[in-house]
């Protein structure tokens, strides 16, 4: 979208079913798809640029990326936008650290927030340098947001939370009130249950909370089991994050269709039957 901003500002037309283009842009996020985006690449008679994190660290440059984004590209009535970048944790298995480095002011809101409503991608957002004066504006004008990539439950204390509770946050839809957060390593747990208590001390219901739980990098199956049953028991949605690099992958889904699929509310993991969990778990409890 702000490739597209800066070519219309030239005159150019922009859009995905021109013609004899004179130059297209691929972008490729996930480095299992880069030979599909290479092979696309392929099939133009004109100048390709292939770009993303899945083909290159190579970022757009500073005139472009901080233009607003062209919205009306994708015909969406939301913003969308990072107002830092980087991150102040080191996770192994996230891509962040490396490509990004350390977090940082990016942009400011008034850069890219067009509409009533706004996606933000921080990687951090609560670890932002602006983070506070960022929460107060969007409180001030009343904007919905969704706050996309996960808040880090380790920043939240009672300032935070109560800031939290005045912001009109939804999911991705936009539809239900949503806050995200993780709990990729059971070393966190704590750290979860004393966020999850000061954000409903602020007024937030837990229902309105989800977790991402990453499972499968460094952790045992009983593990991920755990720390679902951490949240089911305080009644917050858990979402599962597979990670996709390990053997006991078809295990790993049985878990993410149980708890994605919402069917951990009606039956436990070791009672779940689909196609052929029953085998992988009486192997993985046996």
């Amino acid at each position: 979208m702000k490739l597209s901003s800066w070519h219309k500002a030239r005159g150019d037309t922009v859009g995905f079913r021109i013609r004899d283009p004179d130059k297209v842009y691929i972008s490729c996020i996930f480095e299992k798809n880069k030979p599909q985006a290479l092979g696309r690449a392929g099939i133009f008679n004109c100048p390709v640029e292939v770009g993303g994190y899945g083909v290159s660290d190579v970022k757009l440059p500073e005139e472009i990326e901080h233009l607003c984004p062209d919205y009306s590209l994708y015909g969406i009535h939301y913003s969308m936008g990072f107002t830092s970048r980087g991150c102040i944790r080191s996770c192994p298995w996230c891509i962040v650290p490396k490509v990004e480095g350390k977090v940082r002011d990016h942009a400011p809101l008034t850069e890219f927030l067009r509409h009533g409503r706004v996606i933000l991608l921080d990687n951090n957002f609560l670890a932002s340098p602006r983070c506070n004066e960022n929460l107060h504006l969007l409180i001030a004008w009343k904007t919905e947001v969704n706050f996309n990539q996960g808040l880090d439950i380790r920043l939240v204390d009672s300032h935070v939370a109560k800031l939290l509770r005045q912001v009109k946050y939804y999911d991705s839809d936009f539809k239900d009130r949503r806050l995200y957060f993780a709990f990729d390593l059971p070393e966190v747990e704590i750290d979860v249950l004393r966020g999850i208590r000061t954000l409903e001390e602020a007024g937030i219901p837990r229902s309105h909370l989800m977790f991402y739980v990453l499972t499968g990098f460094n952790t045992t199956i009983q593990e991920d089991l755990h720390r679902v049953q951490v949240l089911e028991k305080l009644k917050v949605l858990p979402y599962i994050m597979v990670y996709n690099d390990r053997k006991e992958l078809k295990l790993q889904q049985h878990l993410e269709r149980w708890v994605n699929g919402l069917y951990y509310q009606v039956c436990s993991f070791q009672d779940y039957d689909h196609g052929d969990s029953q085998r992988f778990i009486k192997e993985a409890f046996s």
